[in-house]
């Protein structure tokens, strides 16, 4: 299941960070074409290079033109903090508030950015530390 992005979230650069990782963990070394980006996040190309370069300029991402984009090691780890606000968000709308897991995504999808590293853990602990997603998608183990 493709991460699936409100209008007002698709010009927000973690949630590019947030698809190239998720779409990378198809397969490790997977370079994630533009193409895809933009069928996925329903932008014009030009839009998705656009953020690509920006990313590529902050050091996140790596990109060839017309060969595509992988996410560096900082990139990586930002992303993967996304993810696991994203995930663990999920965790909690699926246990505590009874919501189906085919709504659980497009619930959740931006308040990740927003939500505060302490409410993060303190929802991670009240969940049990939960290894995946209502989907079965590992949730990231935080680093350092």
């Amino acid at each position: 299941m493709g991460v699936v992005l409100s209008k007002e979230d698709r010009k927000n650069p973690d949630d590019y960070l947030e698809l190239i990782y998720v779409i990378s963990e198809e397969g490790p070394k997977r370079t994630v074409r533009t193409k895809e980006l933009s069928e996925r996040l329903g932008v014009y190309p030009s839009t998705v290079t656009e953020m690509i370069q920006k990313l590529a300029e902050r050091g996140l991402v790596v990109w060839i033109s017309y060969g595509g984009v992988r996410l560096t090691e900082e990139g990586k780890k930002y992303a993967r903090a996304i993810l696991k606000r994203h995930r663990i968000l999920e965790c909690f709308f699926f246990q505590y508030l009874g919501l189906d897991p085919s709504k659980v995504q497009s619930e959740v999808c931006g308040i990740e950015h927003h939500l505060s590293g302490e409410i993060l853990e303190r929802l991670y602990e009240k969940l049990g530390k939960p290894k995946s997603c209502p989907h079965g998608k590992p949730i990231p183990i935080s680093e350092g």
